[in-house]
């Protein structure tokens, strides 16, 4: 655990593994001190751990990577210094990994938000319970994990809940990774981007993560200086999406809350499968010439070597210097870069929040916007529960308030929907 100039706190926490139903030989602790002011090495004398310090402050990447190179074991549990266990918390997750026998996995655990009624319950060592937990007291997490497709979209990108207040993983696949990226010295974003590419290390597999409800930690109340803690936030994730420019980020990027940025990748995965059983997409259903001049495009089966001037992102081809994959929410790409943005179907997939930050970055980018329907006799019962758009002209309606719009209908099934910001 990293601490930083917070005596009090890492003091409970540290009391609250003494208490813990492993066996003190099974597990140790060690406390990286990032620089604080006093050392917190007084604080740390009482117990049995590993103390380690460094100056200055660096950063909770950097403590967190010092405590991962002098660790011990082969798996890693990180707990913030700020969140007493449950006296059974290393015991969830020393079984969870046990039961893999050897397979990588990372057991994401919850945080109940306690406040100053169960402070006195944790000074004396007992297990706060009942009301102490109950209603605004629990995981921020539970309102939106406790619902069944939430649960179940959460396998596609379980990153994003990765948190180092209570999550284990095997210490292998953090080594694999790289360990947290140091360049993110300030708040935010450096848990979950460590365990994105945890996540994509291992080909986005959706059983090397799982979540305990009973390997439970409590946050102690602590001053919290928000205004600074969220801009920083914002700089780190902006680093984070120039490192991986791909649809994974976009939802964050684009002011979304984890529940709904999880939602959203769910979707728009299932979309891209979509689109490939149905044959939707498809680059050549344009008429010749359509991508020439400067355009992005958003679709499939962009030939091997594209037009002069085009940019894509076409999910079955390698990512490169011309080609991201992208679902076009957030883009690295300046004000007004292109003539033309042609999105192939990808765009109708989204409901009606989504699709708005769709069109809104789409003509921050480009003068003129082509919505394509390659396929308009498909029903968007078909698709559920991934939402669908059938009925261009309901489209047409609901944009011609906020935008030039104009429809272009195709000789077979298809229609395109012209959209330029207002002059």
């Amino acid at each position: 655990m990293p601490a930083y100039d917070n005596a009090g706190l890492l003091e409970l926490t540290l009391w609250s593994l003494t208490r813990q139903t492993v066996p003190a030989s099974e597990f140790e602790v060690i406390v990286v001190d990032d620089g604080s002011q006093p050392s917190l090495a007084p604080v740390v004398e009482p117990f049995t751990v590993r103390y380690l310090r460094h100056e200055p402050n660096r950063g909770r990447a950097v403590a967190r990577n010092r405590a991962v190179e002098a660790a011990r074991a082969d798996v890693i549990l990180f707990l913030d210094s700020d969140s007493c266990a449950h006296p059974d918390l290393i015991r969830r997750h020393l079984d969870f990994h046990s039961g893999r026998s050897g397979r990588p996995g990372v057991l994401i655990g919850r945080r109940l938000e306690i406040d100053w009624a169960g402070i006195d319950v944790l000074r004396r060592g007992e297990v706060p319970d009942g009301a102490l937990v109950g209603e605004y007291r629990g995981d921020l997490r539970d309102g939106t994990l406790g619902q069944p497709h939430a649960r179940r979209d959460l396998a596609r990108a379980p990153w994003l809940y990765a948190f180092t207040h209570n999550i284990s993983v095997d210490r292998a696949s953090v080594l694999a990774a790289g360990g947290f990226d140091q360049d993110l010295v300030h708040w935010g974003y450096e848990d979950t981007e460590l365990f994105f590419r945890v996540f994509t290390r291992h080909g986005r597999r959706t059983d090397v993560f799982a979540l305990d409800e009973a390997a439970l930690c409590y946050h102690l109340p602590h001053f919290h200086p928000w205004p600074i803690n969220l801009g920083h936030a914002g700089e780190n994730l902006r680093r984070l999406f120039d490192k991986h420019p791909t649809y994974d980020f976009e939802p964050s990027m684009a002011g979304m809350a984890p529940f709904y940025a999880i939602r959203t990748i769910a979707q728009w995965e299932e979309a891209l499968d979509l689109c490939r059983r149905y044959g939707l997409g498809r680059v050549d259903r344009l008429p010749p010439g359509a991508l020439s001049g400067s355009c992005l495009l958003f679709g499939f089966g962009v030939p091997a070597a594209p037009p002069p001037g085009l940019r894509t992102a076409d999910h079955d081809r390698p990512v490169d210097d011309t080609n991201l994959h992208l679902a076009g929410l957030r883009t690295p790409f300046a004000d007004g870069q292109f003539d033309r943005l042609v999105n192939l179907d990808l765009w109708r997939f989204f409901g009606p929040d989504v699709l708005s930050m769709l069109l809104l970055e789409a003509v921050r980018v480009a003068a003129e916007v082509e919505l394509v329907c390659t396929d308009l006799s498909i029903p968007a019962a078909t698709m559920m529960p991934v939402p669908f758009i059938d009925n261009v002209d309901y489209v047409v309606r609901l944009l011609g308030p906020h935008f030039e719009v104009d429809v272009r209908r195709s000789d077979t099934s298809g229609a395109s929907i012209i959209v330029r910001r207002n002059n």
